[in-house]
Formats: C-alpha cells, sequence, structure tokens
C-alpha cells in the first residue's frame, strides 16, 4: 500500500481488495452460518497512515480452477492507484503471525538517528504510554523490538508479537525520539516485511534482560 492508499484503514483496505477482485470476474466464497461473510482477510493490521511493501491476503475464490498467474495479472489490472499486488500462489499450511520489519524515516541528521538506536539498545526497558478506548496502558516498546538498527539515515526495526501482546510502530518511533537530545521529530512509518511460522510455533511472552 503506497500513496493515498496508505490511509485507508484496515477493513477499508478489505473492501477495496473485494471490489478489485469482483471487477476482475471473481466469485468470493462465503462464510457458513445465519450471517454469511465473504472468506477474506489481511494477515496483520496496518495503522492508517503507515505505507506497507508487504501485505500478506488470503482469500476463498468460487470454483476449483484458478490458475495464480491469472488471479495475480486480473487482480493487477483492477487494483487502485497505490495497490500493486506482488504474487498469488495456491494457500499453504495455516500460520501464524510472528512480526514485522518496518522502516521509520525521521527528518533528523543521520547522526543524531543513530545515536537515538544506540541509546535505545542499551536501554534496559523503554516504556511509552498507549490510548486506547478501553483505558491507558504502559507498554515497554524494548520487550518486542529489541535491536533498532540505522540503515541509510533510517531505522529498520523487526517488532514481535508476542502471546502476550506486541508494541506498535509509532510507540518505538516515539520511544527513539524520547532517545535522542533534541528529538527526531515525526516518523514515516514503511511496513517493510510481514513475519510467519508453522501455526502453534508462535514464540511465547519473553522477559527483558
Amino acid at each position: 500500500m503506497r500513496e493515498r492508499a496508505r490511509f485507508l484503514s484496515h477493513l477499508e483496505m478489505v473492501d477495496v481488495l473485494l471490489a478489485a477482485l469482483r471487477r476482475a470476474g471473481f466469485e468470493v466464497a462465503l462464510s457458513q452460518g445465519m450471517r454469511p461473510k465473504p472468506v477474506i482477510s489481511l494477515a496483520l493490521a496496518r495503522g492508517v497512515g503507515v505505507a506497507s511493501e508487504d501485505e500478506h491476503l488470503s482469500v476463498e475464490l468460487v470454483g476449483d480452477d484458478h490458475d495464480p498467474a491469472d488471479v495475480l495479472a486480473r487482480l493487477v489490472a483492477t487494483c487502485p492507484r497505490g495497490v500493486v499486488p506482488l504474487t498469488c500462489a495456491p494457500a499453504g499450511p495455516k500460520a501464524d503471525v510472528t512480526g514485522a520489519t518496518y522502516r521509520l524515516a525521521f527528518a533528523a541528521p543521520a547522526a543524531a538517528v543513530e545515536a537515538a538506536c544506540a541509546s535505545y539498545r542499551g536501554a534496559d526497558e523503554l516504556v511509552v504510554e498507549r490510548s486506547s478506548p478501553k483505558g491507558r496502558r504502559r507498554i515497554d516498546v524494548r520487550r518486542f523490538a529489541p535491536d533498532p538498527v540505522c540503515e541509510d539515515g533510517a531505522v529498520h526495526v523487526r517488532i514481535a508479537i508476542l502471546e502476550d501482546g506486541s508494541a506498535k510502530p509509532d510507540e518505538v518511533a516515539r520511544a527513539l525520539d524520547q532517545r535522542a537530545d533534541g528529538g527526531l521529530g515525526r516518523a514515516a512509518i514503511t511496513r517493510l516485511a510481514v513475519h510467519t511460522a508453522p501455526r502453534g510455533a508462535r514464540v511465547g511472552a519473553v522477559e527483558t534482560p
């Protein structure tokens, strides 16, 4: 998801992909039960405004004879600007999302970003406050994202999803900003990769050293 498409919410993006599939001539299967819904999902929710180079879409199409190359070509032709399908393959074994890698681009000089990364990695814990309709929580982002690195003036960081939760990329950006003298400013966030593992192999809760 690039350009203006990054401002679509998770559910809006699902609707966009459903519409693209229908324009391409595919019928999406419906779930069973009293209120059938299209069998389609994106593996990991993406924050509004976050660009993405890697999304995992799972969809069940009606019919058995679907050539992946044909599905990809037809979907490329019907997706809106900023949504670029890259590959298509039959569904494999069930997998769990274990985390994602992000690029955080700050306006601050590269030297300041590098220093903030070093300070972040040296901290025992880095707590930020998360606000939600359920109230406020304190999140130690270093538990979930312990090793940000500076590459070409931007920060690349892998954020784990553990059994007891995760951190958001903007929370990691806030923690880095707090470690910089004078701050780093607001980060432009891009998801670079979604990481998965065979179902049942999810990493459990860990303790920060």
